[in-house]
């Protein structure tokens, strides 16, 4: 059984490289077969449609020979010398034709090949650039956590430094009360047991000052505990928000880059889709030629042999349009493509740099109420220990006059003891 060579024959395998290119694979086989399947199937679309373009290029010379030995046999009668003539003109005309047709076809394809590198490139590109922004904002997560770390340490060290300030008063505090304890003792001794009662108040006072010192110094520690884990939740809630948004732009330019590669099969498939309703367009209108070739050839077999060359010349100068017209419309949906993602991109990266002012600028202003906080804090701390100086003078001018006003009265008695022992002796 024979299949008829006809135009239906060449629509119908050009409708079969348009479904091979449009075939729906993916959902229908496993994973891991379907792109060396749709591979085939993209190969088989354009060995089909290669060869259609051949096969026509070769019907038309066919016919174009079909032609020239009918009309060599006509003009036979009349003169065989020109009859030859005309055929060896006719095919070699034919033999120019289908050159040109094969070299077209062979620019077409390599034009074809030329875009699909430049395509893959592009798409390359648009990769390393995706790559080097991932790149570019999980290095700018690190550096802020790194700086948070540094603010973290920072703070750290300052709180240590205010808790050793603290315990050095402390002590400075504990050894003055500790020499004004000592002296009050000796003091106390030389006074005799009149002392004992002003000292066990004194002793009450120091307590009630260092239990109040002591409390002041918990309190400032739970304080600076406080404000250091409240520092380290925030840095570490700065990083998961920092690595999730990386995370999610990375996404993104994977389903952006899915997109264009989609878009591009797209054109790509309507762009064959093209070609092949031209093919059989252009099927069409040779049929249209060969009849019209036929009706004139009882007029002039030599203005049809002439019409039919001028035919070949436009059909192939309407092949090289067509080629040409889908290059520049696959050249135009690259670049729509391109200016597209480039947009996109450039709209995720004002996007960052707004998260990342925005961050700044949480975390200033959370720097400025943690400063706030230590200011107000050592403003408490300084007022209170104003307090504590103030009442330690207050008590040592009290026991400073007490110890005067002593001494005067057991100089006076002293003196009033010697003066009647004088009168004692004088008396005696």
């Amino acid at each position: 059984m024979t299949t008829k060579l006809d135009p239906k024959f060449l629509a119908l395998l050009a409708d079969t490289a348009q479904k091979l290119q449009a075939l729906e694979i993916q959902p229908r086989v496993l994973d891991e077969a379907a792109p060396a399947l749709t591979t085939t199937a993209a190969e088989l679309s354009q060995q089909m449609i290669d060869f259609t373009t051949t096969l026509t290029a070769a019907m038309e010379a066919k016919v174009a020979a079909d032609i020239a030995e009918r009309e060599a046999a006509k003009a036979q009668a009349l003169a065989e010398k020109e009859a030859a003539r005309l055929a060896a003109i006719e095919a070699k005309e034919a033999a120019r034709i289908a050159k040109e047709e094969a070299a077209a076809s062979a620019k077409a394809q390599a034009l074809l090949e030329l875009e699909a590198m430049r395509a893959a490139a592009a798409a390359v590109k648009a990769k390393e650039l995706a790559e080097k922004e991932a790149a570019k904002a999980q290095a700018l997560a690190e550096k802020e956590a790194a700086r948070l770390a540094k603010e973290q340490e920072a703070a750290e060290k300052a709180a240590a430094k205010e808790r050793a300030i603290a315990e050095r008063l402390a002590a400075m505090v504990a050894a003055a009360e500790a020499k004004a304890k000592e002296l009050a003792e000796k003091e106390a001794a030389k006074v005799a047991a009149a002392e004992a009662k002003e000292a066990e108040r004194l002793a009450k006072e120091q307590a009630a000052i260092e239990k109040a010192e002591a409390k002041a110094r918990e309190q400032a520690e739970r304080e600076a505990a406080k404000i250091a884990a409240a520092e380290a939740k925030e840095a570490e809630r700065l990083a998961k928000e920092q690595a999730k948004e990386a995370e999610r732009l990375a996404k993104e330019l994977a389903e952006a880059e899915k997109a264009a590669a989609k878009e591009k099969a797209l054109a790509e498939r309507m762009a064959a889709a093209a070609e092949a309703k031209e093919a059989a367009r252009l099927a069409k209108e040779q049929e249209a030629a060969e009849k019209e070739a036929a009706k004139a050839q009882a007029l002039a077999e030599k203005e049809a042999a002439k019409e039919a060359a001028r035919l070949a010349k436009e059909q192939a100068e309407a092949d090289k349009a067509a080629i040409k017209a889908q290059a520049e419309a696959e050249k135009e949906a690259l670049r729509v493509a391109a200016a597209e993602l480039k947009a996109k991109q450039q709209a995720e990266k004002d996007a960052i740099r707004l998260e990342k002012e925005k961050r700044a600028a949480e975390a200033a202003a959370a720097k400025a109420a943690q400063d706030a906080e230590r200011a107000k804090l050592s403003e408490a701390d300084e007022e209170a220990k104003a307090r504590r100086a103030e009442a330690r003078a207050k008590s040592l001018a009290e026991y400073e006059a007490k110890q005067k006003a002593r001494q005067a009265a057991a100089l006076a008695q002293l003196a009033a003891d010697k003066a009647a022992l004088q009168a004692e002796k004088q008396k005696v």
